[in-house]
């Protein structure tokens, strides 16, 4: 926005120049995660972005604050009306939600809607697989087998419930200590997994992107470890809707009935991510059981915009 001063009269009429201001900031939306009764513990330290009230970005060098910056980051024009729709959000918005955090940024997790239920179902899957690598000699993928590594494509790729437990049991000591202890190493002090029907364990989609963004970065395990697991995770046709739609490079889904969520967790244009669902019509899924594919294509689009538009804004 422009503004001029008034004429300031002196020994005469005496035009003194315009001074012209112009700024702004990026606007931060910010929201929680569902409430604690949907999860199994309180949410683990970090930056969580909350409603859709629009604040200023302060400057990295000086502290967290609400108020402007005596010198504000000039928002880009896209951002400024050059063509880019209003935020996307689901502040507010029941039985749909979604999570994302900047690969490069990762503390910075914005959370918004909710949904009835946080049981990872076959998200959980990828956990297995990683505290299954914890194992192997030198956290090392290319010392697993030939005979593993079968089992780990076929349960990060068709969901093979048999494949996974083939590869669990093959944990040393107590799975879900194993598979707690890997989520510990990146910072997830609310997730604690089972030691049997991992599918049933609390992970919020918070968490989810976080345990995402550790991948891209390589601190699940190792660097090997985690690279493996993100080659890995590409889902076989039949089960690539949602993030599948949306230019995903590596992501997982769960699913078990329509009275439950749907959800997935991956990596999109920059982001790690997660959205799940539990409304709309299912689809019976390759092991029997179904899941919200409609709604999660959906879903799926509505977070790719707000991720247009984050990157815009930026």
């Amino acid at each position: 926005m422009r503004a001029m001063r008034p004429l300031i009269p002196a020994a005469g009429l005496l035009l003194i120049s315009v001074l012209v201001g112009c700024g702004g900031s990026r606007a931060q939306d910010r929201s929680i995660e569902p409430p604690a009764s949907v999860t199994s513990a309180p949410a683990a330290p970090g930056r969580t972005k909350q409603s859709p009230e629009a604040t200023t970005k302060p400057s990295t060098a000086s502290p967290p604050s609400d108020q402007a910056t005596s010198s504000p980051k000039p928002a880009s024009p896209s951002c400024l009306g050059d063509g880019v729709p209003d935020r996307p959000s689901l502040a507010g918005a029941r039985g749909q939600a979604f999570a994302f955090a900047p690969l490069d940024d990762p503390g910075e997790v914005t959370v918004e809607g909710r949904v009835s239920g946080s049981a990872a179902w076959s998200t959980s899957k990828v956990l297995v697989v990683a505290a299954y690598l914890d194992s192997v000699p030198g956290e090392d993928p290319d010392r697993v087998s030939t005979g593993n590594r079968r089992l780990i494509t076929a349960a990060l790729t068709r969901s093979d419930g048999d494949a996974v437990n083939a590869i669990r049991d093959q944990i040393p000591g107590r799975p879900g200590r194993a598979m707690t202890s890997v989520l510990r190493s990146i910072g997830d002090k609310a997730t604690t997994a089972p030691d049997s029907y991992q599918g049933t364990m609390r992970w919020s989609i918070r968490e989810q992107v976080r345990f995402m963004a550790a991948l891209d970065a390589g601190r699940v395990v190792s660097p090997q470890a985690s690279a493996y697991l993100l080659k890995t995770m590409q889902p076989i046709r039949a089960h690539s809707w949602g993030l599948g739609t949306i230019g995903a490079t590596a992501y997982k889904g769960g699913w078990l009935r329509r009275t439950t969520a749907t959800r997935q967790m991956g990596i999109v244009d920059g982001y790690a991510v997660a959205i799940s669902t539990d409304v709309g019509p299912v689809v019976v899924q390759t092991d029997g059981d179904a899941a919200h594919v409609e709604q999660m294509n959906r879903l799926a689009r509505r977070l790719q915009k707000r991720l247009a538009y984050e990157r815009a804004c930026s």
